[in-house]
């Protein structure tokens, strides 16, 4: 098999770029065109991986991906996760901060992601089952925390197909400088009880 073959070979192997849209002018095009089609609108989406700085979790940064579109954010088994909304979001940004700064602070301790929908400017901060309850609800507009329906656990590994949703993951969270200080100088009066 010559290299030029191989390449054509293992990129339709491992892509999801068809053979009808692979020409001699490079696979690449193909594959650069597919994501593109799959980009968010601006309007909705206007950072596809925005950051949000915490006012109360220990002043830590989270940082959000953008998984994919027409989709709300599901658990390895396909489950949906307990949700808080926030209603009249203008975007995914701005949903992004409000999970993280108008929620308690064990709820941005938590968090495993969000979904926005762009049609109806709904925000839905996603958590395990079990984590809202009667006080942290309180904070939302609207909550499935009381439902019968079990709900998602773990990290956002799939989707369940829903128009004009969009779907972010968790990708990080890190200690800015208060936090950081804030750490060490607990770490240092732990360690006086050892002396």
């Amino acid at each position: 098999m010559n290299t030029f073959t191989k390449a054509i070979f293992l990129t339709l192997a491992t892509g999801s770029v068809s053979a009808q849209n692979i020409s001699t002018g490079g696979a690449l095009r193909a594959q650069v065109a597919e994501a593109s089609s799959n980009s968010p609108p601006k309007k909705c989406v206007p950072d596809t991986r925005p950051q949000t700085q915490s006012k109360t979790a220990d002043k830590t940064r989270f940082r959000f991906n953008y998984e994919k579109s027409d989709v709300v954010c599901a658990d390895k088994d396909g489950i949906t996760y307990e949700v808080g909304e926030f209603d009249k979001v203008n975007d995914s940004d701005q949903c992004a901060e409000m999970c993280t700064n108008d929620t308690t602070t064990s709820l941005s301790n938590v968090i495993r992601g969000f979904n926005y929908d762009c049609d109806a400017r709904i925000c839905q901060c996603l958590y395990d089952q079990g984590t809202i309850d009667r006080n942290s609800a309180k904070k939302f507009d609207n909550s499935n925390y009381e439902t019968r329906n079990r709900k998602g656990s773990g990290s956002i590994k799939n989707y369940v197909r829903s128009t004009d949703n969009y779907c972010f993951k968790l990708v990080g969270a890190e200690l800015t400088g208060e936090g950081l200080e804030l750490f060490q100088k607990t770490h240092l009066y732990l360690q006086s009880f050892d002396a």
